[in-house]
């Protein structure tokens, strides 16, 4: 099979029901948008986060979002996650809403209603493997080149970066029956402790928070060139 037969088959690109302007009529996500981009913005990784639009879904109150790379198995071992969101309120986000919601709080207290509430990408610096006391010069599992300086830089959109050859990335819009206020996760199941998803948060604690809460999704697949 050809690779673009390939490629059409697994519905690459935009579709009728989640589209962006930033992904090309060949399924590639531009360059402005990741790793091979210029960006105002002053962050470590690059963080403009592309325009989306979806057709909103029967019955939900809230949206909440999960973009990653799963072709990073092959360079480290698991998928990268790049960005996670939650109190999405609309079907559309605008360019780079991810940095300049991140900007508008004040990174002390709980997320305010009035911005998405973004969790931990996978470039978080405080790990268990990281505080592994049997080997002190193990700093984490990622290499320090996709790892944040400060753990709070994490809470954002980390553009595609892939190192070893062009990567396909996986994006779903989900749609929930709760408003994101009402989403909690239990931190501990021995004494049925839980935590609302409005302050930073990990994937696990948001697929936990949404679990029983979605009404239906959107996917779309895209592709980065190789970074360099």
């Amino acid at each position: 099979m050809g690779i673009n037969n390939m490629y059409d088959k697994l519905k690459i690109g935009n579709r009728k029901t989640i589209f962006s302007p930033a992904i090309d009529s060949n399924g590639y996500l531009q360059d402005k948008y990741g790793a091979n981009g210029k960006s105002n913005n002053p962050t470590q990784f690059p963080s403009v986060s592309f325009e989306l639009e979806w057709e909103p879904i029967i019955n939900a109150k809230s949206y909440a979002i999960i973009f990653e790379d799963f072709d990073a198995c092959e360079v480290v071992g698991f998928p990268f996650i790049h960005w996670i969101v939650a109190n999405i309120k609309t079907n559309k986000l605008i360019e780079n809403q991810s940095y300049n919601d991140f900007k508008k709080w004040d990174k002390k207290s709980f997320y305010p209603n009035d911005i998405l509430w973004q969790g931990h990408n996978s470039s978080v610096n405080k790990t268990l493997v990281a505080n592994n006391k049997e080997n002190q010069n193990l700093s984490g599992i990622l290499p320090e080149g996709f790892t944040s300086q400060e753990d709070i830089n994490s809470l954002m959109y980390f553009g595609p970066y892939p190192p070893n050859k062009e990567h396909l990335y996986s994006l779903t819009v989900y749609g929930l029956s709760d408003d994101a206020q009402n989403l909690e996760y239990i931190t501990d199941f021995q004494n049925n402790k839980k935590e609302k998803i409005n302050k930073p948060f990990y994937a696990g604690d948001l697929l936990q928070a949404i679990n029983n809460k979605i009404v239906g999704s959107h996917t779309i697949l895209f592709k980065y060139k190789k970074a360099g």
